[in-house]
């Protein structure tokens, strides 16, 4: 365990050793920025993730940094040559305490110290005149505890010393075999190499072939993504003709349920506009029957008031009808006693008496009738406001089934004339990927002759071997012909793969059915006759398609 302890001391010592800082002053102006100049030794490798950090003296890790700046690549270490590097630490990070005593550290990628400066202070400038006492500093920070530490190190290293000494002989000794094992596996080594040598030619052989190989793939391949392009294409052609014939249905679908809409309409028009008469007409009714009662409810009240003097009469002619009999009785007694008695007063009295009586019967009858009159009116103004509430409740029903049945024929109407403008949308889309479709249809022509050009080209143009004849001396001029061909064999096949057109009846040797199949697509026919408009407007094209229609 001591041994491990003191070579890791050592370690420590000699990668402290890799990075020298130099032209370390005393001290630094505090609040201004410092540049720390270090020489990078052959020892170490740099990397851009290494740093150099301002540690405060009696450090333990390197998480115990102020302040860090990432060093510069260093691209111009070149062998065992040392390397003079600098960084800038800004003022803003620089340390605070002026008490304190800090140094700098250059700390590699995996957080392992590859070197140190020596201690430094932070003065202001009225201060920096005077020199810090750096050696009574250093004997502040060194105390005795660390001194008998070093001690026991000290002693800890001259026996680990002694026993490195005897591992060192141990290691020559196993040296010496892995010495001889290296020069066996040099021999092996070497008889690698050549066998090496000669694969990497096989090897660059293989490779010239298969670059050849994939620049024909390459090739191929892009064939094959403009043939699967124009297939996409076709099938596009094909999605929007059927489309446009289901449009087409669905518009016939929606002219026929229109015409049975209409035919329905046609009868419910005029009896709206009937209905709509036949309400004006019972409001204007109305408000006669309401003006016809407002001035029954006022002849009502003159009868009602009328009544009640009828009955004020009524109740006099009853005092009259009293005092008459009253009369007739004193008459009777009267006629009773003998006529000499009878005075000439009474004889006036009773004339004036019986005057009176048949006035009053007279006006009785008079207001009886009257009354009887009043009476019947009243029954008959009731009778006639009882017909008039009748008649007001009808009309109010027929109005609301009228308002009803043209409310639905409105909704009807509104749902119609969504269903046409969607169908109008949907009619404009389809025209415009019908033109999209028609222009991509005359590129599909243009490529197809283009390809039909390059591949005219390439059966005229002689192919060239790629690789010599294992066969056939490389000398030879002339290609291996087939023994049994005879001269007009090859015209016959150019006209048995000659292949027609069935809408220009125009005949393409040497093309296969698909390609076949991409010429007859790149034409515009009509889907009704079958007539070729390729050098026909869209809009003609349209009408000429429209026009089988009616």
């Amino acid at each position: 365990m001591e041994s491990f302890e003191t070579a890791a001391n050592m370690e420590l010592s000699t990668n402290f050793s890799q990075v020298v800082f130099q032209e370390i002053p005393n001290s630094y102006v505090s609040n201004v920025a410092l540049t720390c100049c270090y020489t990078l030794t052959a020892a170490i490798q740099p990397n851009p993730r290494d740093w150099v950090g301002i540690f405060k003296v009696g450090w333990s890790t390197t998480k115990d940094y102020h302040t860090f700046v990432w060093v510069e690549p260093s691209l111009d270490l070149i062998g065992l040559e040392p390397v003079r590097k600098q960084v800038l630490f800004t003022a803003y990070y620089l340390p605070k305490d002026d008490s304190a005593f800090y140094q700098f550290c250059y700390v590699d990628s995996t957080g392992q110290v590859r070197g140190a400066s020596t201690p430094f202070c932070f003065k202001t400038p009225g201060e920096q005149s005077t020199d810090c006492s750096l050696e009574n500093d250093l004997l502040v920070i060194i105390t005795q505890e660390k001194v008998e530490q070093r001690e026991r190190e000290k002693e800890e290293l001259v026996m680990e010393l002694g026993k490195l000494k005897e591992q060192n002989e141990t290691l020559r000794s196993a040296l010496k075999e892995q010495q001889q094992e290296i020069d066996h596996l040099k021999e092996q080594v070497e008889k690698s190499e050549r066998e090496k040598e000669e694969l990497t030619m096989e090897l660059g052989l293989l490779k010239e072939q298969n670059e050849t190989l994939t620049c024909a793939l390459k090739e191929q391949q892009q064939e094959i993504d403009h043939l699967k392009s124009l297939t996409t294409i076709c099938e596009k052609y094909e999605q929007a003709l059927i489309k446009i014939k289901q449009l087409k249905k669905e518009r016939k679908e929606l002219k026929g349920q229109i015409e049975v809409q209409s035919v329905e309409i046609a009868p419910l028009s005029p009896r709206l506009k009937e209905s709509e008469q036949e309400s004006h007409k019972l409001k204007d009714h109305i408000q006669l029957l309401q003006v016809d009662l407002q001035s029954s409810e006022k002849e009502k009240e003159k009868l009602s008031a009328a009544l009640h003097r009828v009955c004020g009469v009524t109740h006099d002619l009853q005092d009259l009808k009293t005092g008459n009999k009253a009369l007739r009785r004193s008459l009777s007694e009267q006629e009773q006693q003998p006529l000499q008695m009878v005075d000439s007063d009474w004889k006036e009295q009773y004339q004036a008496l019986l005057g009176q009586l048949e006035e009053a019967q007279t006006l009785l009858h008079k207001e009886l009738q009257a009354s009887n009159n009043t009476r019947k009116r009243a029954e008959q103004a009731e009778r006639e406001l009882e017909e008039l509430k009748e008649c007001m409740e009808s009309t109010a029903m027929t109005s609301d089934q009228t308002k009803q049945k043209s409310s639905k024929l409105e909704m009807q109407l509104s749902e119609l004339n969504e269903i046409i403008e969607e169908k109008e949308n949907m009619a404009e889309i389809a025209k415009v990927e019908k033109e999209e479709l028609s222009r991509e249809n005359q590129d599909l022509k243009r490529d197809i002759e283009r390809l039909r050009k390059e591949f005219d080209d390439v059966q005229a143009a002689p192919v060239p071997m790629q690789h010599p004849n294992p066969y056939g001396s490389s000398t030879d001029p002339t290609p291996n012909k087939d023994p049994y061909e005879t001269p007009g064999t090859a015209t016959n096949l150019e006209e048995e793969l000659s292949l027609e057109c069935r809408h220009c009846h125009e005949s393409f040797p040497g093309i296969t059915q698909d390609e076949l199949e991409l010429h007859e697509h790149s034409h515009r026919v009509c889907p009704f006759c079958m007539l070729i408009c390729d050098g026909m407007e869209q809009a003609l094209y349209e009408d000429h398609v429209y026009s089988h229609e009616v």
